[in-house]
């Protein structure tokens, strides 16, 4: 699975490098065009988790996920033939379609493989896809530098052929047969687990976090003009440093509903601090805002490697065995659904409202960790009620 990871998200990284240049450039269509489709594509998207999701979890998570890389690469060769604005629309929004469910499917795999160890298996996922990713963003770069169709069709080729050659690695992976369904378990138990809901809701709301470096803090460093422009590929190369080298090893001790629930509270006030940090770089010198803003960056991939190894503890042990394709799928899908307002939400309080509104996003990211230990008090369904070790939910509160 890590192979098949490494080798996909080296082709991810080359599309995610020249997909905006590809497009406006190489199709020709304006970049308002570009972003709606995207957007519109994304929430489409955000559907097929939960019912793919449940598909995992009754035929197998292997032939799902295995058939969903190969249709990945199919669409990834449809990009490369688009001419128009309908064209692109409808490619990514299949695109858009197709990743949600691969990632619920790959959920599941996780979390059969993972065993007694599911956190620290999908942390050390995380490493390999941030290591792929960067190798393919240099990849990418050529294609930047170049900037020709030959290049962008090529890169975009690659890919495809990556999500192919993932999926025949995946076949070695062995086949999982489906858990049985516990007697009297609701067929979709995952949208009536009120607890495993608020939980996702904050989890969501603390995911808003990943759009800080790709998107509100380089608007906020082209707004004050003082920090060269430089400083914005910095940031996105510390956190891909840090979070490739201490995802597993931070990931390690969080075994547990108890200690996931407090690395989620804990990431809140790491976020707090990073963006008292990003606020504050308007009130220092040039060069002082240059070490003020690495060090921010610093802080804040330290809150997000935290707050993601919460995620991954709470995300699989919250959730019915037999259901986790169905509960990873519902995790995506609220998750998505908050990050595609991040953009919009940090457009005005990380710039237009800045600094004061880089603070008021501090105190959401605190307010929302805070809340999780009342979120794990709410009583979940009665099979997983039954399956819990007494106490559980209270200690996970102490």
């Amino acid at each position: 699975m890590a192979v098949a990871t490494f080798v996909n998200t080296i082709g991810n990284g080359m599309y995610m490098t020249v997909m905006v240049m590809y497009f406006t450039r190489s199709v020709g269509l304006p970049a308002s065009q570009v972003g709606l489709g995207l957007t519109v594509a994304g929430l489409f998207g955000l559907f097929a988790g939960v019912p793919v999701g449940h598909l995992a979890d009754r035929r197998g998570p292997r032939e799902v996920s295995v058939l969903l890389g190969v249709l990945s690469g199919l669409v990834m060769v449809a990009f490369t033939m688009v001419h128009g604005f309908w064209q692109f629309l409808g490619v990514a929004v299949v695109e858009n379609l197709v990743a949600s469910s691969n990632r619920a499917a790959r959920g599941a795999m996780i979390a059969r493989f993972g065993g007694e160890e599911k956190a620290v298996f999908r942390a050390y996922l995380r490493s390999v896809t941030n290591v792929g990713i960067a190798l393919g963003g240099v990849a990418g770069g050529l294609g930047l530098v170049f900037d020709t169709r030959a290049w962008y069709v090529g890169l975009i080729g690659f890919n495809a052929v990556t999500y192919l050659v993932s999926s025949a690695i995946a076949l070695r992976v062995p086949r999982m047969d489906p858990l049985p369904v516990p007697p009297g378990a609701n067929r979709w138990i995952a949208l009536g687990d009120r607890r495993f809901l608020a939980c996702a809701a904050l989890i969501g709301v603390m995911s808003m976090q990943f759009e800080v470096l790709l998107f509100a803090a380089p608007l906020w460093i082209a707004k004050l003009g003082h920090a060269p422009r430089w400083t914005v590929g910095a940031v996105l190369v510390i956190n891909t440093v840090l979070v490739a080298g201490l995802q597993v090893r931070m990931s390690r001790g969080v075994d547990s509903v108890a200690k996931g629930v407090r690395a989620t509270v804990r990431s809140g006030w790491i976020f707090a601090g990073a963006a008292v940090l990003f606020g504050s770089i308007g009130w220092v010198p040039a060069w002082a805002a240059v070490v003020l803003l690495l060090i921010a960056a610093a802080v804040h991939s330290i809150g997000e490697i935290v707050q993601q190894a919460g995620v991954f503890e709470l995300g699989y042990e919250l959730a019915a065995e037999h259901a986790q394709g169905q509960y990873q799928g519902l995790l995506g899908m609220i998750t998505g659904a908050a990050m595609s307002l991040a953009p919009g939400i940090y457009s005005l309080a990380c710039v237009d409202w800045a600094p004061a509104g880089w603070f008021a996003v501090g105190a959401v990211f605190a307010a929302a960790g805070c809340a999780m230990p009342l979120a794990v008090r709410i009583r979940p369904p009665a099979l997983l009620a039954a399956a819990e070790e007494p106490g559980q939910v209270a200690v996970a509160t102490a």
